[in-house]
């Protein structure tokens, strides 16, 4: 058990991860896989994140975090690279 793998996520982001829709960048910026499809990204409140990847404006929230440490990075790439649905 090392507490630099977890991450504290609502239940509906923690699924996304869970099952490779979401990840995160070593800088904390969210990325979202583009076979999620856009109404169940709306449904699920992440209608912002959908329109700041399509370049509007309008989005009015920020979808990332803090940066993360090293340990944490190196968890997260083992999730980009097999978990992660690019």
């Amino acid at each position: 058990m090392d507490g630099m793998n977890g991450l504290l996520l609502t239940p509906d982001a923690d699924h996304l991860f869970d099952r490779g829709f979401i990840s995160f960048e070593d800088g904390g910026e969210v990325l979202v896989s583009p076979r999620v499809d856009k109404t169940d990204l709306q449904r699920l409140g992440f209608d912002q994140l959908m329109m700041q990847s399509f370049g509007f404006s309008e989005a009015p929230a920020v979808w990332r975090t803090a940066a993360f440490t090293p340990p944490q990075q190196g968890y997260l790439a083992h999730h980009l690279t097999d978990v992660f649905v690019a």
